[in-house]
């Protein structure tokens, strides 16, 4: 599916493919939730499909191969079942596979996501194919952070960057997929930050009132410092990367009215707090959410970082 942001950048793709220009290895990048899986898998699609077509027809047998998850051109790498790595046997094993010839499609076509799981010694192996590529196969490596891959590895891919789209325009599509209320699409895409599949997937959940409820949180320790054990609790029980997400916007957001001289509209009236000391938490709450999948104790975590939340208003 070719979600509405992402028209431009299937142009771009098809132009390429059309004029003969698409290289051999792309690098589709972007944000959680930004529909670059979904722009990637349709590349995927169209690259295996016998027709020529705008999309991929989903009506020959490669399409239907590739429905079906039987097509022998297709390749996917993804981190194993037991793991957080995409390991050099896997990346070695997608290499041998692309050597061989096709046996449906024009090329064989291969999707590795996300591709920052790669470690040293897969990345260097795949290094291997993209300095020698093969004629007639394409690799798409779907990647949400960029900065983790070599920049061996960065410089030989086509680049295709998902960035955040216009708001007005996720506003109407969100309008027009879920038939919710401007008010709670609004809500929902403030809670998403942006991303606008994020956003969709709060619509139709609770996770769109456990953003209010951080903002409740926070405004409740400004009031009532000593209450941090309590508040603790309570927020602990959601998902630790939303959270830490939640806590890095809403002190960005603090941040923000405090530059603008004026006091985020959840913050109780007459507080005063300093932007040097919101940049620090707004820093710390970043460094906390890449710790959530660690063994680290988030329950501690979070009790710190609340704790130094609340002592700007003592």
């Amino acid at each position: 599916m070719i979600y509405p942001w992402l028209t431009e950048h299937w142009s771009f793709f098809l132009r390429c493919l059309e004029q003969g220009r698409l290289a051999h290895a792309l690098m589709v990048e972007g944000p959680a939730g930004s529909g670059k899986n979904a722009l990637a898998t349709a590349m995927v699609a169209k690259l295996l499909c016998s027709e020529q077509l705008p999309e991929a027809c989903k009506q020959c047998r490669s399409c239907k191969l590739l429905v079906g998850g039987a097509h022998p051109d297709r390749f996917e790498i993804q981190p194993e079942e037991d793991s957080d790595v995409i390991k050099v046997d896997q990346v070695r094993a997608l290499i041998a596979s692309l050597d061989l010839t096709p046996w449906i499609s024009a090329r064989k076509v291969a999707c590795i996501h996300p591709a920052q799981s790669m470690n040293l010694a897969a990345a260097n192996a795949l290094l291997k194919s993209l300095e020698e590529p093969r004629g007639n196969a394409v690799l798409i490596l779907v990647c949400s952070e960029p900065a983790r891959l070599p920049v061996t590895i960065r410089s030989r891919c086509q680049s295709i960057v998902v960035s955040q789209p216009d708001r007005q325009l996720v506003l109407e599509w969100l309008e027009s997929t879920s038939a919710k209320p401007r008010d709670e699409v609004s809500a929902a895409l403030k809670a998403a930050g942006g991303s606008p599949l994020r956003a969709a997937r709060y619509l139709d959940s609770p996770e769109c009132d456990a953003y209010g409820q951080v903002q409740e949180g926070l405004a409740t320790l400004l009031a009532r410092p000593g209450s941090v054990s309590l508040i603790s609790t309570g927020l602990a029980e959601l998902n630790p990367d939303d959270l830490w997400r939640w806590l890095s916007m809403c002190t960005g957001e603090a941040v923000k009215s405090v530059m603008a001289g004026m006091a985020a509209s959840w913050v109780p009236a007459g507080t005063c707090l300093q932007a040097k000391s919101l940049l620090e938490l707004q820093q710390q709450a970043n460094f906390n959410r890449s710790l959530s999948a660690t063994p680290i104790r988030g329950d501690l975590l979070l009790q710190d970082w609340l704790i130094r939340w609340a002592e700007q208003s003592i």
